[in-house]
């Protein structure tokens, strides 16, 4: 009787897994970035969904209005919109995910540039699969980029990334507003991983000067990377 009383109070106490709902599922922005200026008219939506969902449609809006549907292939969207000038919020809608909004202005005025080309089969230069929806890495991430890039990591003292055979840390592989497709431009780029107090102490004294007028980001025949 002991016993049966026991397992009763488990039961009720102690919750069931069986059909707990997974955290919502959420829009990861790829490209462009948030409060991008671009100046084509053709504007490539990049974005991908991280946690779980079996949504197979995002529904895009355009300013509070339906533009129309897109597919989600194996988790990614890869579509492109056309855009009047002036600025736009799009949203992006589907299942089970939490909505992404993505605010651009299109105009004259050159800001955020895309790596790639707009049109979608240029995805397949760096990502194989990207016909069948496959958008992952076909092989180390360096052995990608030096299909076009030459290859920066020769010096004695080599930068960790670079070591690492990893330039995303840095660089934006879809696109950017800066003319070297960094993530962000400055000393803001290198505090995102240089930010301890011996680091912080050195750029204040250098009056918050660039980091790479002195440093090479890549690497270098000196020790601190320097030129």
């Amino acid at each position: 009787m002991r016993k049966f009383l026991i397992t009763i109070i488990l039961a009720v106490v102690l919750p069931s897994t069986a059909h707990a709902q997974p955290d919502t599922a959420a829009f990861r922005l790829l490209a462009p970035s948030e409060e991008a200026f671009i100046s084509v008219e053709d504007v490539l939506l990049i974005a991908k969904v991280e946690g779980f969902s079996q949504a197979k449609m995002v529904e895009i809006f355009d300013n509070g209005k339906a533009i129309g549907f897109a597919p989600l292939k194996k988790g990614v969207l890869a579509h492109r919109v056309k855009l009047s000038e002036g600025r736009h919020e799009l949203v992006l809608a589907a299942p089970d995910v939490r909505k992404q909004n993505v605010k651009i202005f299109r105009g004259k005025q050159e800001g955020y540039r895309y790596h790639i080309e707009r049109d979608l089969s240029s995805c397949g230069t760096c990502h194989s699969g990207a016909g069948e929806g496959e958008y992952g890495m076909p092989s180390a991430q360096e052995k990608v980029c030096l299909q076009c890039h030459d290859a920066v990591g020769t010096g004695d003292f080599i930068h960790g990334p670079v070591a690492a055979g990893s330039c995303s840390p840095c660089h934006d592989p879809h696109g950017s507003k800066d003319s070297h497709f960094l993530h962000t431009t400055g000393k803001e780029l290198c505090m995102v991983c240089h930010s301890q107090n011996l680091s912080k102490e050195h750029i204040e004294e250098r009056q918050n000067a660039d980091c790479t007028k002195c440093h090479d980001p890549h690497s270098s025949a000196k020790n601190y990377h320097l030129h």
